[in-house]
């Protein structure tokens, strides 16, 4: 009985052991489970909170230079205009520059055209500009030009002006008219789209302030394509040199109108400024002097004019008479207050209108960046219209873009042809 209770202790306390060592192993589990948790808990919240689609890569913060702010409210103290939608403050220079200017005789962005001009003379890179020459468009020497894909198409030869048929005489110089036959300046000094040429994605690009500074306007005539506008201002000497020289390149060339500014006087666009408190004779009279400076352009644009553009009763009879010599007129979209685009339809005026300002400030990043917007407006609307400065460093942006704008897919086109639509 002892035995047995022994064998049966025994018994007992070996099975004891076991039953023992199960039960401290059930309690821990209960610990090593939240263990498990906590740790797992507080990796995927530490995820949570730190994730970045950047994590564990290199990453360089580039700071673009912003555009301008936009706004419809007048000038700023520079001079600027202001604008809203797609148009910005235009920085164009287009003041007289009588070479070399005396102090005081340019505004302050043309006296950075004029610098910026004078370092041209220290030499220009041979290799880009003998790329740049070399485009998907027509030259201008007479021979067949070959385009980047191959196609030879033939040489676009501009006729020499002016056509002493679309030429009146005045006191101020001469003027255009329409001729006898019915031919308009607008279109005989026009640059011709080649037949063929596709119907969408066009582009025109008009380069304003040529004249001013004579290095600036010979670069940007060496080395822009020739489907490239150029729009002249009425200040500069030996103009008419220049329009041949232009033309001989195979560029239509504009005659831009200083309009009032807001802030004018203190904002100046130069003599002759057309003014919303000149009477309608005065301005007339004022538009015969500025054109009368040279021959061969196909219409007008203006230069500046945030008040002028707004005003009906001044700038219907300016209109009226730019639409009787035979013109068209280009907007140079600095204000999208400007009513000039409505008021030329309503009177047979043919017209375009600016889509945007290429070149608010020199910029290189913020020059591509307002190209690539161009390219999608012509890609929604089918055309797109860019107006920008004659600075050094915006032509041969200018240049280098279009090289490779033919194999996207789209065609440069001359501003003229916008308005022919």
């Amino acid at each position: 009985m002892v035995a047995k209770t022994a064998a049966s202790g025994t018994s007992a306390s070996i099975d004891g052991g076991p039953a023992d060592n199960s039960g401290r192993r059930l309690r821990a589990l209960p610990i090593a489970a939240a263990l498990v948790a906590t740790v797992y808990g507080g990796t995927i919240a530490w995820l949570l909170m730190s994730d970045s689609r950047f994590a564990g890569e290199p990453v360089i913060h580039v700071a673009l230079a912003p555009e301008a702010a936009i706004s419809s409210a007048p000038e700023d103290a520079t001079g600027g205009e202001a604008l809203s939608g797609d148009g910005i403050a235009a920085t164009t220079p287009e003041m007289p520059a009588i070479s070399p200017p005396g102090p005081g005789a340019l505004s302050a962005e043309e006296r950075a055209l004029f610098e910026a001009a004078q370092n041209l003379d220290k030499g220009v890179d041979e290799d880009v500009a003998s790329e740049v020459r070399i485009v998907g468009a027509e030259t201008v020497s007479g021979d067949e030009a070959a385009s980047e894909n191959g196609d030879i198409r033939s040489a676009i030869l501009l006729p020499p002006v002016p056509d002493p048929a679309l030429i009146e005489t005045s006191a101020d110089g001469p003027l255009p008219k329409i001729g006898r036959d019915g031919r308009r300046p607008s279109d005989v000094y026009a640059r011709p789209v080649p037949p063929g040429t596709q119907a969408d994605r066009r582009i025109a690009l008009v380069v304003s302030g040529m004249g001013i500074s004579e290095s600036a306007t010979a670069h940007a005539i060496e080395v822009l394509p020739p489907e490239v506008t150029l729009s002249f201002a009425p200040y500069g000497s030996d103009l008419q040199k220049w329009i041949e020289r232009a033309r001989d390149a195979g560029h239509e060339v504009l005659l831009e109108l200083p309009m009032e500014p807001f802030g004018y006087p203190q904002n100046d666009p130069g003599p002759h400024t057309l003014l919303t408190s000149s009477g309608a004779a005065e301005n007339i009279s004022r538009l015969e002097w500025l054109m009368s400076r040279f021959t061969g352009y196909a219409g007008v644009m203006n230069y500046q004019g945030a008040r002028f553009t707004t005003s009906p009763t001044s700038l219907k009879p300016v209109l009226e008479t730019i639409a009787a010599r035979g013109l068209l007129y280009v907007d140079n979209g600095a204000s999208v207050r400007s009513i000039a685009p409505s008021l030329a339809r309503e009177i047979g005026l043919p017209v375009a209108q600016a889509n945007r300002i290429v070149d608010p400030v020199q910029n290189p990043e913020v020059i591509a960046t307002s190209l690539d917007m161009l390219k999608e407006t012509s890609q929604q609307s089918g055309v797109a219209l860019g107006v920008a400065s004659g600075f050094p460093v915006t032509v041969d942006a200018l240049a280098q873009w279009a090289v490779s704008l033919e194999k996207q897919g789209y065609v440069l086109v001359p501003a003229t042809a916008l308005t022919r639509d």
